[in-house]
């Protein structure tokens, strides 16, 4: 009778004594649901669809902070060491569906500490880490263009590792496996950077290495950015080029597919803050094909005026010019980005984004 009115009593210490280890559990792990939805109002012209160009008003995701959806958060492991992971997908509110894959921005999971972070999955590469303080990102961007993809992108099957901060000091490394059975550099992806940010200084350069399908043709990318902050005004200038489609026979170039592409890319921008809301940008951008005139440029004026600290106004105005037989837009209708040989054009945008 003793030995049964005991039971009851260790029962119920294991259940608390369980519930307070789930507490502890719960307390160490943080889960955040994050996001933001932004939508502009777009006027443009020679908007082509393959046959004719017009112009177009639309109703399109902002240009400025893409909308999304996700979930992110990690676990204190104790000694410095933190357990992460971040789930995030793009939205299409002007319809709103999702795109394509569900969670197409980033789906990872990784360690940091004292070493640094080291991250597991479907992420954005390294250059997109640094290189957007000194490219115009975002859309209207030299990313979208031909070959400069690499400046900003997201990757399948991606290994990631950023080292800790010393002195304005950082680095990364990016390896995406191509997962090919029998050609181990079949479709791999590799990206290293380096960056130095301190007061008023940013100086970083990037290098980018990716194989076809069949592991034959190289695909190469370089990029050089600095900025510097002078208080009234912030300069930055983002150099880039890009040998797509070729490979090397000893030390000698060889074109091995179609659709050689071998170019060299010039942002110059300021960011001036024209009060504590609101900011404005100006870009001009070259994309200098070598060996013909078939040359891109455009001017981007970007402005933004926050109502708070989640809601802001904005707006853009691009004028694209295309030179001899380039064809690049940054609008299409169900084109791409392939417009009409050697066209123009001018693109109007305003519009309005929260963030949650």
């Amino acid at each position: 009778m003793q030995t049964a009115s005991i039971r009851p009593i260790r029962a119920a210490a294991a259940l608390a004594l369980g519930t307070l280890g789930l507490a502890h559990v719960a307390s160490a792990q943080q889960v955040t649901v994050y996001g933001a939805i932004g939508l502009d109002v777009i006027s443009a012209s020679n908007v082509y669809n393959g046959t004719k160009t017009g112009s177009v008003v639309k109703i399109d995701d902002n240009a400025i902070v893409n909308s999304r959806i996700g979930v992110k958060g990690g676990e204190d492991l104790g000694g410095g060491l933190k357990a992460e992971f971040d789930l995030e997908s793009s939205v299409s509110p002007d319809t709103g569906s999702a795109r394509s894959t569900f969670w197409n921005r980033n789906a990872f999971v990784g360690l940091k500490g004292g070493f640094g972070s080291v991250r597991v999955g479907h992420q954005w590469n390294v250059s997109d880490d640094y290189m957007c303080g000194y490219f115009v990102c975002a859309y209207y961007s030299p990313f979208l263009m031909p070959g400069f993809y690499a400046i900003s992108d997201y990757y399948d099957n991606v290994i990631k590792y950023t080292t800790p901060n010393v002195a304005g000091f950082e680095g990364a490394v990016m390896y995406s496996a191509g997962e090919q059975p029998g050609r181990g550099s079949a479709g791999q992806k590799f990206q290293a950077a380096v960056n130095y940010g301190r007061g008023p200084v940013g100086v970083g350069a990037v290098v980018f290495s990716e194989k076809d399908p069949n592991g034959v043709a190289t695909n190469t990318m370089y990029e050089l950015g600095a900025s510097y902050d002078y208080g009234a005004f912030k300069g930055r200038l983002g150099l880039a080029t890009a040998e797509v489609n070729y490979s090397y026979n000893g030390t000698t170039k060889v074109t091995t597919t179609t659709g050689a592409f071998d170019a060299t890319l010039v942002d110059v921008g300021v960011d001036v803050p024209l009060s504590a809301a609101a900011t404005a940008s100006v870009d001009y951008v070259l994309n200098d094909k070598h060996g013909s005139g078939d040359d891109t440029s455009f001017v981007r004026v970007r402005g933004t005026y926050a109502l708070s600290k989640r809601t802001s106004l904005n707006c853009n105005v691009i004028y694209l010019k295309n030179s001899g037989n380039a064809a690049f837009a940054f609008l299409t209708d169900g084109q791409g980005f392939n417009g009409k040989a050697g066209q123009s054009q001018t693109i109007l945008s305003a519009g309005i984004t929260h963030a949650f």
